[in-house]
């Protein structure tokens, strides 16, 4: 799932910000290079997988959004949408300096993902549900309720016979 689309990084960070950060030819009209932008999306979104993932069943379903006309639309839950804005705008920009907002940001959406992660904070959906399957603990992950049952060794000096 792409977690954020080109319109949406436009809204946040406006389009001459992203026209200066995509459009490499600088040949008036500038535009916004959108399969630039597209690739830097679907690496954010990748990357959040790696996050997501490690506490949900990917692909996540979405949030249920209510499309105003009876129905609904699934979409990616809010907070996953800005993340991946800001890791995207991050990707775009080739040289920051670490007092940088981008990168303040970018290191903020890291923060965020490692709490979802490590189960401190979670995912919600601002018009209610879940936006996945949450996985269940397993064996690895150390969760659960996990019982294993070894028969027993009966190890005695009859059965050590014969070996040296």
């Amino acid at each position: 799932m792409i977690y954020a689309t080109v319109a949406a990084m436009v809204a946040r960070f406006g389009e001459l910000e992203i026209v200066q950060l995509t459009d490499r030819d600088n040949i008036p009209p500038s535009v916004v290079d959108v399969a630039r932008v597209e690739t830097k999306l679907a690496d954010a979104s990748a990357f959040v997988d790696g996050y997501v993932g490690q506490v949900y069943q990917l692909p996540l379903l979405g949030c249920a959004k209510p499309d105003g006309a009876g129905g609904v639309s699934y979409v990616p839950p809010p907070v996953l949408e800005r993340i991946c804005c800001d890791l995207a705008r991050y990707y775009l920009h080739d040289d920051l300096a670490p007092e940088n907002e981008v990168y303040r940001r970018y290191k903020g959406a890291l923060r965020e993902l490692d709490a979802v992660a490590s189960g401190q904070a979670m995912l919600a959906c601002p018009w209610g549900g879940s936006p996945g399957v949450p996985l269940s603990a397993d064996a690895q992950s150390g969760g659960g309720d996990t019982y294993h049952q070894f028969s027993s060794r009966s190890i005695t000096d009859d059965s050590m016979r014969g070996f040296a």
